[in-house]
């Protein structure tokens, strides 16, 4: 049985082998055997710091119950940089941990940790946890993430407050918090929230608006885009006329024109565009051989650029061996960076490997991004991880308490890095395309 165990932890530790499906498949049949292997890695004091943390937050991000007795015997033990996936295990050990939990909201160590301490909190507190969500979302200490955690608490526990709070949030949240009130909605549609939907669009713009009018368009079968008077005028008129706000959608109607990039429809205003720059790039397209794959994603970003909103802002990453970007932050979409960017697109060239993870990080580390668009042709070859799975551990965990939609495009990439880009996209409520 040990021997099973540890076989299993193998499965979490070392490097991803083979294909996506096949590695989570694995985990997923032996995960109770793996989180049992984990937690005996965790708790040994006689294990390096290092494959301590490490472990800890593999065992954080599994499914299942943990016992508490053990987690609480190693609390003194926790470093600072663990204590979000601490707080994140304690979750999963049941009510015994509440006071633990709130200990380390009191003691305010990191705003990740107080985010899963909350989020914990919510869900293990039958008698109490609504409440104290609706004060932590009222709290004015409260970090974004923390104020995210407790409306996505509400929203996995079932609770009728969950749309309450959500409602609330459209009008005065912003960034993550705004995205999770509108992904609280999206997640149960209801009639009675259209009004409230069209009120944002007059109120807000951006990635928020987007999956509004997305929402709307499911609710009422029409198609209208981004325009509130129009959504108002059909909802008064049905409502005048005593109708449901719902319309006949067999016929065929044409869809609102939707910005996108090489196929992706683009959703946020705060976009960072992550481009492979390896010498593989160079390889000419399949359907125009005076082509290669790295002029058709710069001319494409060229020509997309001076289409994004007025208010728009961006950020252009490229990756190969090393990573370098275009601003240290995301910039305005202005005459002038909009003429500096495609003198910087045009000068670069495609050569050496892929550090795909620094690239993707490098995204992550833009204040305000609410979304991402990752441009590959292979495998990570380079940078600090390799590993896929690697890789897409830690993008979850940059991205737990922030709502950032990133979308993946596969550029004549072989079936490995196909699957990588995919699962990418798909952990993060976006869209991956594949070109051959």
């Amino acid at each position: 049985m040990r021997g099973m165990a540890l076989a299993c932890l193998l499965l979490l530790l070392l490097p991803w082998q083979g294909t996506p499906a096949a590695s989570a498949q694995a985990v997923e049949a032996s995960s109770p055997r793996a989180a049992s292997a984990l937690l005996e890695l965790v708790t040994d004091r006689r294990t390096p710091a290092a494959k301590r943390g490490r472990a800890l937050a593999r065992l954080a991000e599994m499914d299942g119950g943990l016992p508490l007795e053990p987690l609480l015997a190693m609390r003194h033990q926790v470093r600072k940089a663990w204590l979000a996936d601490y707080a994140r295990c304690l979750g999963r050990t049941g009510t015994g941990a509440l006071e633990t939990l709130h200990q380390i909201r009191e003691k305010r160590g990191t705003v990740l940790a107080n985010a899963e301490a909350t989020f914990a909190i919510v869900l293990l507190d039958q008698e109490k946890g609504e409440m104290f969500a609706s004060r932590v979302l009222r709290q004015a200490s409260a970090s974004v993430e923390e104020k995210v955690a407790a409306l996505r608490g509400l929203s996995v526990r079932g609770s009728p407050f969950a749309r309450v709070e959500a409602l609330r949030r459209l009008t005065i949240a912003e960034g993550p918090l705004l995205l999770e009130a509108v992904r609280t909605l999206q997640a149960d549609p209801d009639p009675g929230d259209i009004p409230h939907l069209i009120d944002l669009l007059e109120e807000r713009g951006g990635r928020a608006a987007n999956e509004c009018v997305q929402l709307l368009q499911r609710l009422t079968g029409y198609r209208i885009g981004r325009d509130p008077r129009s959504w108002k005028f059909w909802m008064l008129k049905h409502k005048a006329k005593g109708t449901p706000f719902r319309r006949d959608t067999s016929a065929e109607e044409e869809e609102p024109p939707t910005l996108s990039y090489m196929g992706i429809p683009i959703l946020g205003e705060k976009v960072v565009f992550v481009l492979d720059s390896s010498g593989s790039m160079n390889t000419p397209l399949m359907e125009n051989y005076s082509r290669t794959r790295g002029q058709k994603a710069v001319e494409e970003l060229i020509h997309l650029l001076p289409r994004l909103p007025e208010e728009a802002s961006f950020d252009v990453i490229f990756f190969n061996s090393g990573v370098h970007s275009f601003g240290k932050a995301l910039v305005d979409r202005s005459p002038e960076n909009l003429s500096a960017i495609e003198a910087w697109l045009r000068r670069n060239l495609f050569d050496g490997s892929t550090n795909l993870h620094g690239g993707v990080r490098a995204a992550f580390e833009r204040e305000g991004v609410e979304e991402i668009i990752v441009l590959s042709d292979g495998e990570p070859t380079a940078g600090e991880l390799t590993a896929p799975e690697d890789i897409l551990f830690e993008a979850r965990r940059w991205n737990r308490w922030r709502n950032i939609r990133v979308n993946s495009i596969s550029l004549g990439a072989p079936a490995p890095a196909r699957n990588f880009l995919y699962r990418l996209a798909k952990d993060h409520d976006g869209v991956c395309r594949v070109i051959d």
